[in-house]
């Protein structure tokens, strides 16, 4: 196992976790774990998620090997599927190449070590607070404990198979069953304690519970002769796991195959080529195929539902968004503004009044809802310059730009939210 670690190295071991860990998961299930050039996916059953585990590849063989994944995923469709990758990915293009194939933008994990020897065990938690070390107890039944269901990682067939490799804990309060967490175990030289499923009831939280049922995953790993504890943090977690002497070792990326589009609507050829060159800002490339193209094909969702300029702009390509929109492709204000352009996305406002209440994505939010979320005053300011609806809700959550202005704690665009007749 692992002993005096640099962050890199934890780094590495987080990594090495949740690939171990996902390849007996899939296995304990009846699933399959294939493996082409070094990268191994998994397959868990058409009603589990899959993986693709931390690509090392090369711009050379990338494209061919994700070729392979997704033939292997239309052949054995998984319920989701997801890429798991260190920053920086490799190769540096694998966004372009996933995104071209299907594959959707997912979150950044915030990969969080803990040296077991200098964990900090002394917090408090309400009185009544029992937690017991439970492999055994069916859970499935409490909808709203995160983790709680039978699709989770460390399942119960995985528990089953592997008692010796992953203990979970329930946390019982007030007579009922209130958090849980779970810990596994990897192997080698980089073995670590990886925590997973950290979860509390939403009317427990608070008290401390998510906590106390992190800290006992701990103790019982350092007890198993551990040196370091690993976690994948959200930002709602972070807070949990720094007083316990958590530390950030680095960001990773995921992206996510959500939906059936990639069975239902699969790229053509022209398409992956072409999705690839505008993530890649091969420009020479997209010259090749521009005879070929019309601005309704520029225009047209690729089959992860994003456009060729969303592509470019999430790519970071402003040479290939210029290309697309010299070559018939429309932009939104929220793409000018991404790539940099603020004066493209004023004039864009001003010249159509109604861009500002545009409805991006299947949450429907506006400009000014993009604006809180990112706690981008300067993009708020200029939203609220173009006169929008602020009656508009979301689909998400139903609430208008003020209402997550109060959520998000955004108070100077609360104040000038209210100043324009904003209302909850």
């Amino acid at each position: 196992m692992l002993t005096n670690a640099t962050m890199q190295q934890l780094e590495q071991a987080a990594a090495d976790n949740y690939k171990q860990l996902a390849c007996l998961e899939a296995l304990s299930c009846g699933g399959e774990v294939q493996e082409k050039d070094g990268l191994m996916w998994t397959y868990s059953g058409p009603d589990r998620g899959a993986s693709i585990l931390f690509p090392a590849l090369t711009e050379q063989n990338a494209p061919v090997i994700l070729d392979t994944i997704m033939d292997y995923y239309r052949a054995h469709p998984p319920a989701d599927g997801g890429c798991w990758s260190l920053s920086p990915a490799q190769p540096a293009h694998l966004a372009a190449y996933l995104l071209a194939r299907g594959f959707q933008p997912g979150w950044l994990p915030y990969w969080m070590a803990l040296d077991l020897e200098a964990i900090n065990d002394q917090h408090t938690t309400p009185a009544d607070l029992q937690i017991t070390p439970d492999n055994d107890t069916n859970i499935q039944h409490l909808a709203d404990l995160p983790y709680a269901a039978s699709t989770n990682m460390i399942s119960q067939a995985f528990r089953d198979r592997n008692p010796a490799k992953a203990q979970r804990f329930l946390a019982t309060y007030q007579g009922a069953v209130a958090g849980q967490s779970a810990v596994f175990f990897s192997t080698g030289t980089l073995g670590v304690a990886g925590i997973y499923n950290v979860g509390v009831q939403p009317n427990a939280r608070g008290k401390g519970i998510g906590k106390a049922v992190t800290l006992a995953a701990c103790l019982h790993a350092k007890e198993q002769g551990y040196r370091y504890a690993i976690l994948n943090a959200t930002d709602m977690g972070r807070h949990i796991y720094t007083p316990l002497g958590f530390q950030w070792t680095g960001d990773g990326i995921t992206w996510w195959l959500a939906g059936k589009r990639y069975l239902t609507h699969p790229p053509s050829r022209q398409q992956i080529a072409l999705a690839e060159a505008t993530g890649k800002g091969d420009t020479a490339a997209l010259d090749h195929l521009a005879n070929t193209l019309t601005p309704a094909a520029l225009n047209t969702p690729l089959t992860n539902k994003m456009t060729l300029m969303e592509l470019a702009v999430h790519c970071k390509q402003p040479a290939t968004a210029e290309w697309l929109i010299a070559h018939g492709a429309l932009y939104t204000a929220i793409n000018a503004w991404d790539l940099g352009w603020q004066e493209r996305c004023a004039a864009l406002l001003a010249q159509n009044p109604q861009e500002v209440n545009r409805r991006y994505r299947e949450g429907n939010i506006t400009l000014l809802h993009m604006a809180i979320q990112r706690n981008d005053t300067a993009l708020a300011k200029l939203a609220l310059a173009a006169n929008p609806d602020l009656t508009l809700r979301d689909s998400w959550h139903n609430s208008t730009p003020l209402g997550w202005a109060m959520f998000f704690e955004r108070a100077a665009v609360a104040a000038m939210i209210k100043a324009q007749g904003g209302t909850q």
